[in-house]
């Protein structure tokens, strides 16, 4: 296969390194420590962390230009590509290969809708107006594809406040544009910069933990005195402590670039067998009692069995120094956009059970899923039906593709990938209420959350709610073990405890105010999602990124398990592009 980039960027030979680390990493007996494909394996995945071309080319910067300005040049050699799954990574990779000239076909099983984990709750509220997100729910400042293509797609955006402000608060100047400054020293933008101003944060929301009620203001004005209530001499927030522990695996974005791969290169062959766990006890010298409430106040708990790596990247962008967007219809209305652009070329209640490839094609077969994710049981049997392609782009997540046959057999890593690496429960239940209450009095704030020590965990109040009352609340939104244990229960059951949860944090206005109506989305029970995103445990970088992202015979791969970006849309949108081009130079 000629190298994707050879055309289009100029390149060649980033993927072979990653296959050979690979098939080097698969082999019996390999050693882990301090062998040259340890080594080589740790260079190029942090290569790929920074994306990072082979000539040193800034990838991103690449990206930009292919998905926001130019697209893929128009192709001389046709081909028939069948993409599996229309969740973002799916669209984006149809719609640039389709406008390069190919004839694409986008196999999405659901029959309700299109967007994978990306899902809006619309029209289940009382009030019409309100709409709530069931899986992503905030856009970055420093991702950057996802920005430029919300606004490219011409969908309005504002703040997310991922921490709160005062009620009635609002920025002042117009939406900025999007701006990426590349390591080359070149600046991408999509408009004129003004002048734009966040309202400043209140720190009203409030904590509760070891029966205590105390606001984030408060805690942060005097922190030691809620962290000895766990035992912990830690003087700092908890939030503080984790950064600063977190803080030798940030790199040097000042660095030259060669400087920055060795720098993360060294970090990721060091601490890839680290669980944040390990991390934090042998390396940073954490007791017990700081977990304790580390795990409390910023929900360490759900990220300890996990690889540190992830850890460190998710602790260093959720944060209320990070500035958020949202999108004003809903995330969904992104991969709306995107199905609209395809139109026929998306085919709904179509799951992938065998995907079989020759010499010259790939054949899919599919089965209806009549009634999409939320039933599927009972209604009326659809046939099996069968599409041939060229080449296939599947992006389903691998927890999915561990219920498809491949024929042949996919190669041993990919399999072993399959199988093996991790996927996080997460769950959400939401509550929708009559009034705001939360931004009444005194002490009423707007946006940011909340975090308590019973079973909710995290609470999220909605940032802007234009022309309703009532808002729908994030009642609880938990990950790994926390997870699981909402999601043995009923959905009443879910409600009521949730609620249960508030009325702790607010009185009795809560039941008062709460409409009776809410909304839950459990993602490993989502039988199209199978968990809520890949989150690698120690060892599981180098032993199987570089497989879950290698193309098998005409078979490519793409999807935020493909990327080092896991459970954000930059992630899924950066694997579209990588696919694309893939096939495009095929």
């Amino acid at each position: 296969m000629a190298d994707p980039f050879s055309a289009v960027l100029g390149r060649r030979g980033l993927f072979g390194a990653a296959a050979a680390a690979a098939t080097a990493l698969a082999a019996p007996g390999a050693a882990r420590a301090t062998s040259p494909s340890i080594t080589d394996a740790s260079r190029d995945l942090a290569r790929k962390l920074l994306l990072v071309g082979e000539k040193d080319e800034d990838l991103k910067l690449a990206y930009l230009r292919i998905l926001i300005d130019e697209g893929l040049p128009r192709t001389t050699t046709p081909k028939r590509v069948l993409v599996v799954g229309a969740g973002i990574a799916g669209l984006a990779a149809a719609k640039l290969l389709r406008d390069a000239g190919h004839t694409v076909t986008v196999l999405e099983a659901n029959a309700n809708r299109t967007g994978g984990r990306i899902k809006t709750f619309r029209g289940v509220f009382s009030d019409p107006r309100l709409h709530a997100e069931a899986g992503a729910m905030r856009l970055p400042d420093f991702h950057p594809l996802a920005l430029a293509l919300a606004d490219r797609l011409g969908l309005r955006r504002r703040l997310f406040y991922i921490a709160d402000v005062a009620p009635g608060a609002e920025p002042s100047g117009p939406v900025p544009p999007v701006v990426y400054r590349a390591f080359t020293g070149e600046v991408w933008t999509n408009g004129k910069p003004g002048e734009f101003t966040a309202p400043p944060y209140t720190g009203r929301s409030p904590i509760l933990a070891n029966g205590i009620r105390r606001t984030h203001a408060r805690y942060a004005a005097a922190p030691a005195e809620l962290n000895r209530t766990f035992g912990s001499t830690l003087t700092t927030t908890t939030s503080a402590a984790v950064s600063k522990a977190f803080a030798r695996l940030a790199g040097d974005p000042r660095a030259p670039i060669g400087d920055q791969i060795e720098g993360w290169a060294k970090l990721i062959r060091t601490f890839d067998d680290y669980s944040t766990y390990r991390y934090l006890v042998e390396t940073e010298g954490w007791r017990l009692a700081d977990l304790e409430a580390a795990e409390t106040l910023d929900c360490v708990n759900w990220w300890l069995h996990h690889s540190v790596f992830p850890t460190a990247m998710d602790q260093g962008i959720i944060n209320a120094g990070s500035r958020y967007w949202e999108l004003e219809d809903g995330t969904a209305a992104l991969t709306d956009a995107l199905t609209t652009t395809l139109g026929g070329a998306v085919r709904r209640d179509r799951r992938m059970t065998a995907l079989r490839q020759t010499a010259h094609g790939v054949r899919i077969e599919t089965a209806a899923e009549t009634g999409g994710e939320d039933d599927g049981r009972g209604g009326r049997p659809v046939p099996v039906e069968t599409f041939e392609g060229d080449y296939a782009l599947v992006t389903i997540p691998l927890t999915a593709q561990r219920f498809c046959e491949f024929t042949p057999a996919l190669s041993y890593a990919k399999r072993r990938a399959i199988a093996t690496v991790h996927y996080d429960p997460a769950t959400k239940v939401l509550l929708e209420f009559g009034t705001r209450f939360w931004e009444h009095g005194p002490d009423g704030f707007t946006g940011g959350g909340s975090v308590s020590d019973g079973p909710s965990r995290l609470t999220y109040f909605p940032s802007h709610v234009p022309d309703s009352p009532g808002g729908v609340v994030l009642a609880s939104y938990t990950w790994s073990d926390d997870a699981l244990r909402w999601d043995a229960l009923s959905e009443p059951e879910r409600y009521a405890f949730a609620l249960d949860d508030l009325a702790r944090l607010f009185g009795p206005v809560a039941r008062r105010e709460f409409t009776g109506v809410g909304v839950t989305q459990s993602w490993a029970r989502n039988r199209y999602a199978l968990g809520g995103a890949a989150i690698l445990t120690p060892g599981q970088l180098h032993e199987y990124h570089a497989a879950t992202r290698t193309a098998e015979g005409r078979v490519h791969f793409a999807g935020e398990h493909t990327s080092l970006k896991s459970a954000w849309i930059e992630g899924s949108l950066e694997s579209a592009v990588r696919a694309a081009l893939e096939l495009h130079a095929r």
